[in-house]
């Protein structure tokens, strides 16, 4: 044995051995069926090692050897189904990955066997007429051996590309952790052909050859470390008690960490939120490389023909027709998958728009930019034809006030990664140019086999809104005479009767001050027994038609209750400016007489006023309540304005807080001048105006 022939085979023992032992503490990062698949491939590993080892010791000439198969084979040829076993493992953790991280949903093929084998032998032949055209053919006209014979050297090599084809769909199912293996043994396949000539004169192989296999031997020593994110697993006793769940985690976050074009390719990955496409039943990594070897195959061969050597051996032809009567059912197979996945694409197209139709919320496909593709039969119910609306953008069938907001869930769903649904309450234009009140959906969506879109679904809510705003109407609002009622003006003076805040750029502005008036209708139980209830409550409807009319459209006029009225003024110029809104309106009730059934009824009302301070909201309401207490008891027609407590056994107050009401001559206050006056009572009692 030569120099080169002893480095050889040690570095391919070497190799072996680092091999064997790297997949083994490799497998201890998984657990489940990958652990278990590098464990195979070490064990396969150290067989290939023995052979190295074996076929050295034990090489015999091809004319002295009666059986051209020795027990030298032996190890390497038992590597091969070892390796076969090994990728099983990790096909099956691949197929289990892929199921977790994309359930079956829509449309998805089965997994065909006899097609991953058609794949496989495709593959697998045409790499042998690359091989036979290339390096064997010459190989078997040099030794000069009959064709059993030769064939029997070509045991190794052709036990190699039966394991790359019956292995190609399963490393494919693998995903990137089958595509280094497989290239290893792709690797040593190249070794053992180039072995081929050295074992037909019975010499040990060249160092070439070795130095071929040691480097696939290395490259799969390096398959379990390959997937950095891994990470390590729990230790063996807890990775049994947890099972295959944690290790399935682990595996689907290193695939999102570092995908790849293969990972593409054989997962059939997809965006999130969208519809499944028709899958091919073998993963398309295994259909395309056994589709280039039949190319490859096919450009060696005719290389070969056209330099005017002869290509008529029988094999040739044989293995040469075989594959192409593959090729013609693949292709056949091919058709008829994808005739199915047009079929079934048309059928799920159908029966979404069947759907679509069915129900009664409006359903809309637009592209990504908004623009309105597909609309349901339900937009009848807006004036609007399906066809009417497709190109039309969604921001011009939007309210102006609702376009931002519009914009706003169209841009979330578009780039929105888990593809959430977005719910936008908005306003759409119907054709007759009325607003509707929709509750709609914004989401990513996409056919079977076309872009990505937006599905956008609307509810007409246009009478729950209308519903709601009728119950606040009545809750707040009083049914007689239309006003707000008693709860709405104690919560709008709530409001009003916090601190004023200074205008912006001014330095002390004139404050802003919020008073609140009780208006009490005189004598109104007798205008019931005299006339009827009925005319009665006509009579306060007129009344608070004509107090409205009194007030200005910024102040707050409200039924208190029975014939009790109340006016809320905010942002008065001065507390006079309230007491004389109080005149005005006790004026307003005796100016002239109600119409109450057949008669004309004359009314008066004895008016409270108080202005909100700083104590709580409720203390005004009080106020004016004893005011016009107090206006009641000094008779008919009288206003009366709070003019504050200080405590029994104070001193009298000179005046009010609103001065001299109804004196605006600023008179002493026990005189009223032209007959009207106001008169300071004691302390805690409110001033009167006489009318």
């Amino acid at each position: 044995m030569s120099l080169t022939s002893q480095v050889g085979t040690a570095a391919g023992v070497l190799a072996a051995a680092g091999a064997a032992v790297s997949l083994w503490l490799g497998a201890e990062r998984y657990a489940g069926p990958p652990r278990r698949a590098y464990r195979w491939f070490a064990v396969a590993a150290a067989l290939w090692g023995a052979g190295v080892i074996t076929g050295h010791v034990l090489a015999i000439p091809v004319e002295a050897a009666a059986i051209p198969l020795s027990f030298g084979d032996l190890p390497s040829l038992l590597a091969l189904p070892v390796m076969a076993a090994g990728f099983a493992r990790l096909a099956a953790a691949g197929s289990r990955e892929a199921a977790e991280a994309h359930p079956p949903a829509g449309v998805r093929a089965q997994s065909n066997v006899l097609t991953g084998l058609a794949d496989g032998y495709i593959f697998a032949s045409a790499l042998f007429l690359i091989a036979w055209v290339t390096l064997f053919r010459m190989v078997f006209l040099r030794a000069g051996a009959g064709v059993p014979t030769f064939a029997g050297e070509l045991v190794h090599p052709l036990a190699d590309l039966i394991l790359l084809g019956v292995c190609l769909p399963l490393a494919a199912a693998a995903g990137r952790r089958g595509a280094i293996p497989y290239l290893a043994v792709l690797t040593i396949a190249v070794g053992e052909a180039l072995a081929v000539g050295a074992r037909a004169v019975g010499s040990p192989p060249q160092i070439g050859a070795l130095l071929v296999q040691a480097a696939g031997l290395a490259l799969l020593a390096w398959a379990p470390w390959a997937g950095g994110g891994a990470g390590r697993s729990e230790p063996a006793g807890q990775a049994e008690q947890s099972g295959h769940m944690e290790q399935a985690g682990q595996m689907e976050r290193a695939g999102q960490a570092g995908a790849r074009w293969w990972d593409r390719l054989a997962r059939d990955s997809r965006d999130a939120g969208t519809a499944a496409r028709p899958s091919p039943a073998v993963p398309g990594i295994a259909t395309a490389a056994a589709g280039a070897a039949a190319a490859t195959a096919a450009l060696v061969i005719i290389g070969w023909a056209l330099a005017g050597e002869s290509v008529d051996r029988p094999v040739v032809a044989v293995v040469a027709g075989t594959t192409l009567l593959v090729l013609a059912l693949r292709a056949l197979g091919l058709l008829r998958r994808e005739n199915s996945a047009v079929w079934i694409w048309h059928e799920s197209r159908q029966r979404f728009r069947e759907l679509a139709d069915r129900t009664t919320d409006v359903v809309l496909l637009c592209d990504l930019s908004g623009v309105i593709r597909y609309a349901s039969r339900a937009v009848a119910g807006y004036g609007y034809t399906p066809e009417a609306l497709v190109g039309t953008p969604l921001s011009d069938l939007l309210h102006p006030e609702d376009r931002a907001g519009g914009t706003r869930a169209v841009r979330r769903a578009v780039t929105d990664a888990v593809n959430r649904v977005g719910r936008y309450p908005c306003r759409v234009r119907a054709a007759d140019g009325t607003w509707r009140h929709v509750e709609s959906t914004v989401s990513r969506f996409r056919e079977p086999g076309g872009p990505a879109q937006l599905l956008v679904t609307a509810r007409d809510v246009s009478a729950q809104v209308a519903l709601r705003r009728q119950v606040t109407h009545l809750t707040f609002h009083d049914g007689l005479t239309g006003l707000p009622n008693r709860a709405y003006v104690e919560q709008r003076v709530r409001e009003a009767a916090g601190p004023v805040v200074p205008a912006r750029g001014t330095a002390s502005p004139a404050p802003s001050i919020a008073g609140v008036i009780l208006l009490d209708l005189d004598h109104f139980a007798a205008v019931n027994a005299a006339v009827g209830h009925g005319a009665g409550d006509v009579l306060l409807a007129q009344v608070g038609r004509r107090l409205r009319a009194a007030v200005p459209p910024q102040d707050t006029v409200a039924r208190w209750g029975g014939d009790e009225f109340a006016v809320l003024v905010e942002g008065a110029a001065s507390a006079e400016e309230i007491a004389d809104m109080a005149e005005r309106l006790a004026r307003s009730v005796a100016s002239s007489p109600f119409r109450a059934g057949e008669a004309e009824v004359s009314m008066t009302a004895c008016v409270g006023v108080a202005l909100s301070g700083e104590g709580p909201a409720g203390a005004v309401w009080r106020n004016a309540a004893l005011a016009m207490s107090r206006a009641k008891e000094r008779g008919e027609g009288r206003v009366e304005t709070y003019a504050g407590e200080t405590g029994p056994g104070d001193e009298p107050m000179p005046g009010g807080p609103l001065g001299g009401a109804g004196n605006p001559a600023g008179a002493d206050p026990d005189v009223s001048p032209a007959g009207t006056g106001v008169v300071s009572e004691a302390p805690g009692q409110p001033h009167a105006a006489a009318r």
